[in-house]
C-alpha cells in the first residue's frame, strides 16, 4: 500500500514539475457582446485576428448576453479575473470590446468595429505596451489608440 501511494505522489509530483507554466496576460480583452448585435458581429469577425496579428500577451474575456447561461459564464469569468467592475460598468452594452491591464485592473481603453482588424492589433500593442509601462507611441495625427469608452451603461444604485 505505501509502495502505490509512494508511486502516484510521485507521479503527480513529476507531472507538476514538467507541466507548461502558464503566463499571466499583461492585458484582458473584454469583448461585450450578443450574437444578435450587429456591432458584435462585426467585432467577433475581427478581434481574434487582431489579436494573432498584434502578438502580445493578452487574453480575450467574453461578456456574452445572449442568453442568461452565458450571461452567468460571463459573470464567472468576470469574477475569476478579478474585473468585476469592468463588468458591471458595461454588461448589456454590446458591440465592443475594452482592454484593461491585468495587473491593476484599470482600462485601458476600448475597441469597436469602426476600426480595421490591422488598426484594432496595433491598438491592442500599443495599450499592451502601456500596460507593461513602456511608452505609448502615438502618430502625432492621433491622440490615443482605439476607439472612444461608451459611457457607463449600468448606474450603481442610490
Amino acid at each position: 500500500m505505501k509502495l502505490a501511494s509512494t508511486a502516484i505522489v510521485s507521479a503527480l509530483l513529476g507531472l507538476l514539475i514538467t507541466a507548461p507554466a502558464f503566463a499571466s496576460p499583461d492585458v484582458y480583452v473584454v469583448n461585450f457582446r450578443h450574437a444578435k448585435d450587429i456591432k458584435s458581429q462585426q467585432l467577433d469577425s475581427q478581434l481574434s485576428t487582431a489579436l494573432n496579428i498584434a502578438q502580445v500577451n493578452a487574453e480575450e474575456v467574453v461578456i456574452d448576453t445572449t442568453t442568461a447561461a452565458k450571461w452567468e459564464k460571463a459573470a464567472h469569468d468576470a469574477f475569476n479575473r478579478d474585473i468585476v467592475p469592468v463588468f458591471n460598468k458595461w454588461v448589456g452594452l454590446p458591440g465592443f470590446a475594452a482592454v484593461v491591464d491585468a495587473k491593476s485592473k484599470t482600462i485601458i481603453g476600448c475597441i469597436d468595429a469602426t476600426r480595421t482588424t490591422t488598426d484594432m492589433a496595433n491598438d491592442i500593442s500599443t495599450m499592451t505596451r502601456s500596460a507593461n509601462g513602456q511608452p505609448r507611441m502615438t502618430q502625432a495625427s492621433t491622440s490615443v489608440a482605439g476607439s472612444p469608452c461608451p459611457a457607463t451603461f449600468n448606474q450603481p444604485p442610490r
